[in-house]
């Protein structure tokens, strides 16, 4: 029970840790989009940020647990009904305990990213609520790395006496991986809503993702929520 415990504690920090660069990433990617299109011309570039829950289905559902994501990205407002982004996305999964066990490991964790080009065509645009239809083209990368827990020694420093000194913490080691990739798309549609006059969008969507990806393909409904401008 320690060990199961330990495991899953180096797995939380490590999916913490990754999230926390890629949100760090994105925001600052985002804000500095916004700051272009405020200098520029805020009706005509746009930029979005957002995140939410990842459900998986098909074959796929029965190896992989549902997961989150984090997207953001940037583009142009075509016109007031149409506009294209290119957005990058990237979703964190868990490993089914029966892909463990035909494994042989402890322990496992999976991530997907995307790269996509999305037109999206506003159907009203009279009103502060606009729905939406989405959709996108581009390339899926799907990872799945199987782990064991080690420790590994660092060398810390203490601030109170001021002394470096060495210890051991805990860590995953990769010791094999499943990646593949392959084209994808997908279709969906949502609402965004304004709430500022200078632009600003929170918006909801959801889509239906598919990517060919190998034996196994990608079937996903990604669930969104973010801001926009």
């Amino acid at each position: 029970m320690e060990m199961k415990n330990r495991i899953a504690a180096v797995t939380y920090r490590r999916l913490l840790h990754r999230l926390s660069i890629h949100f760090l990433v994105s925001a600052f990617m985002v804000l500095a989009i916004a700051n272009y299109c405020r200098a520029q011309d805020e009706h005509r570039l746009t930029a979005s940020f957002g995140a939410g829950f990842t459900p998986l289905v098909g074959d796929l559902s029965n190896r992989l647990d549902n997961g989150w994501h984090i997207t953001f990205g940037g583009g142009v407002n075509v016109t007031q009904h149409f506009a294209a982004t290119l957005d990058y996305s990237y979703h964190g999964f868990g490993v089914s305990r029966r892909v463990l066990t035909e494994a042989g490991v402890p322990a496992a964790d999976s991530h997907l990213w995307s790269l996509t080009v999305n037109p999206k065509i506003r159907l009203s645009v009279g009103s502060k609520l606009h729905p939406f239809i989405a959709g996108g083209v581009g390339y899926y990368r799907r990872v799945v790395e199987f782990t064991t827990p080690t420790v590994v020694p660092v060398l810390l420093f203490d601030p109170f006496f001021g002394v470096f000194f060495n210890t051991l913490v805990s860590a995953n080691q990769v010791i094999g991986s499943v990646k593949r990739g392959g084209v994808g798309g997908s279709l969906g549609g949502g609402f965004e809503f304004k709430v500022h006059s200078s632009g600003l969008k929170v918006f909801t969507e959801a889509r239906y993702h598919y990517a060919d990806t190998g034996r196994i393909v990608t079937r996903m409904i990604p669930v969104t929520f973010g801001i926009r401008w």
